[in-house]
């Protein structure tokens, strides 16, 4: 149990301090009994009902056309040259194994989500396989550029440097995640000099499970790094599960593990005794943040997945903080949200990308020591076991290790204590920082939903009605949100959205709306707007010592540039609800 936490020492945590005192006195269970009793509640009992159900492809060529717009208004002015914005170039690079469902449901509106807040290039290792996507992706230029390094779409000759990289490398000789990281740093370098190729200031690797919450905006944080450092380290924020079935991961997660880097000292120890599952650690996937680094000032490279390294060169010098010049890093003024295996769909999707065959059958026999070959984490080992099992397994691990909700268990030695008035329980870890709500990137995509479906209905394609609206009164729209995005659909006709996403009003800025139940009719309103004015409310997550739920995160200044708050676009925060 650790050391035992002193009242004295954390009488900011005494509601919680108590609540785990009860807990423990509770008799204990049998952790895959009581998982059989747990609440499995909707999204929409939560108030997290998403307005777009991702359920069809038939909006693609809507979205990308939205993309496209977006690029040009927050990456360009008229002339196609750098312009307001833009005064700090950031690119992102990943590597992704996806089909068009995987386009519709995550590239996208990742992409969507990153270049609205000044994200300029993509660098997008495609592994995939399917030929409409890859056409798909072609469409994207030249806000995306793909990295190719396997068939059938890489050449002869990339696939062939490819695979006598792997060859060479310890890493790429293995199976499975050993491999991913292998490419990973294989195709991160062919970004990098790529991004210094195409005139970019940095650079990001990050996954289409993770998202940039700048705590003011992405381009003044960056623009104000410090000098000496070669990167930036994002500490990384994990999700939380709430709802049972998540169809929409950017929409229907909100909660997060805080980073205890960002809070007080010790905050971890009593952070350790809210863990969930059987596994004895709070975060569950990785704990050491993802990197930003510099690619206009020499060579950079790929140090594994989560880090950079560089040479050590007089650019560097400072005379207090980097007097010899050396490679350093600097702590990033912003942070990353994690949002992984957000259902047990997602536990049976990974499975099938995760390993080679063999690795399947010698999963069904039990064979844990040979399995292990394939992973580096312990959680995507017993993931990927239960998985090759079935969806029934699947599903029961998911629940036991991912799903906090009422009758959660938490493994102490051999049994488990069940957490109870699970509702209180988040309002206190919320309240006391030791879990962030944040809101922003579901507001933000709630905005441009409504701009893609404007763009969609003008391409004559037709419309599902958004999932919240189905969902009113169960968490989806609130009725003034439904009004407005009634009024939106009803606007389209008679003058198109303008590009971006477009506020209302002459003033600029138009405050997204908050609320745990549902979406603001500020969202829509800003989505639908009228008028001259420019602008989007954006929510997102401090670091430090100030609160991770209040600060904004980046303005939608269309037609302005918006790498941040741009000019004449100021971003009103979105209002973040605590549970």
């Amino acid at each position: 149990m650790g050391r035992k936490l002193l009242e004295t020492e954390y009488g900011v945590y005494k509601e919680l301090l108590h609540y785990l005192q009860e807990m423990e006195k509770t008799p204990a269970v049998d952790c895959n009994e009581a998982v059989k009793k747990q609440a499995l509640p909707t999204s929409a009992a939560l108030g997290l009902a998403p307005w777009d159900l991702m359920h069809e492809l038939e909006t693609i060529p809507a979205r990308i056309k939205f993309l496209n717009d977006l690029y040009r208004d927050v990456c360009t002015n008229a002339s196609g040259v750098p312009g307001p914005g833009m005064q700090v170039k950031v690119a992102a690079f990943t590597v992704w194994n996806g089909n068009l469902w995987g386009l519709r449901r995550s590239l996208l509106p990742w992409m969507q989500y990153h270049t609205q807040l000044g994200v300029c290039k993509f660098y997008v290792a495609f592994q995939g396989r399917d030929e409409a996507t890859y056409r798909a992706l072609l469409q994207l230029a030249p806000l995306l550029d793909m990295v190719l390094i396997s068939k059938p779409f890489a050449t002869t000759a990339e696939n062939k440097a490819w695979l006598e990289h792997a060859a060479r490398d310890d890493w790429g000789r293995r199976p499975g995640n050993w491999r991913l990281m292998s490419k990973q740093g294989y195709c991160g370098n062919i970004a990098f000099e790529r991004a210094r190729r195409d005139g970019m200031n940095w650079m990001a690797h990050i996954d289409a499970d993770e998202l940039l919450i700048p705590s003011v905006s992405l381009a003044a944080e960056l623009a104000a790094a410090p000098a000496w450092a070669g990167y930036l380290k994002m500490h990384n924020h994990e999700a939380v599960i709430e709802s049972f079935e998540v169809v929409n991961k950017y929409e229907e997660v909100t909660l997060f593990k805080t980073h205890d880097q960002t809070l007080p000292n010790r905050t971890s120890d009593i952070q350790w005794r809210f863990r969930l599952g059987t596994y004895g650690t709070f975060y569950q996937v990785y704990y050491n943040g993802k990197s930003i680094g510099r690619v206009d000032r020499g060579h950079i490279h790929m140090w594994g997945p989560h880090d950079f390294l560089g040479p050590r060169d007089d650019r560097w010098k400072d005379p207090v903080h980097n007097p010899e010049g050396e490679w350093k890093m600097a702590v990033a003024n912003f942070s990353l949200l994690h949002i992984s295996y957000t259902s047990w769909h997602d536990l049976m999707g990974k499975a099938r990308i995760s390993c080679p065959n063999e690795y399947r059958e010698a999963a069904k026999a039990g064979n844990v020591t040979k399995v292990k070959e394939c992973f580096c984490l312990d959680f995507d080992l017993h993931a990927y076991m239960a998985a090759t099992k079935g969806e029934d397994a699947a599903r029961e691990h998911w629940v036991r290790e991912s799903l906090l909700s009422e009758g959660a268990v938490r493994k102490d030695g051999t049994k488990c204590h069940v957490y109870k008035d699970v509702d209180r329980l988040k309002q206190l870890l919320v309240r006391d920082r030791i879990y962030s709500r944040v809101t922003g990137p579901q507001q933000l995509l709630r905005a441009q939903e409504l701009a893609i479906r404007h763009i969609a209905a003008g391409m004559g394609i037709k419309l599902p009605p958004l999932g919240g609206q189905v969902a009113a009164g169960g968490g989806g729209l609130t009725t003034a949100a439904a009004g407005a995005a009634a009024a939106a659909a009803a606007a389209a006709a008679v003058k198109p959205l303008p590009v971006g996403v477009a506020a209302a009003g002459t003033g600029g800025a138009v405050a997204g709306g908050a609320g745990t139940g549902g979406a603001a009719a500020g969202g829509a309103a800003a989505a639908a707007g009228a008028g001259t004015g420019t602008g989007l409310a954006g929510g997102g997550m401090g670091t430090g010592a100030t609160t991770v739920t209040t600060a904004t995160t980046a303005a939608a200044a269309a037609g302005l540039g918006g790498a941040g708050a741009g000019a004449g676009g100021a971003a009103a925060g979105a209002t973040v609800a605590k549970t």
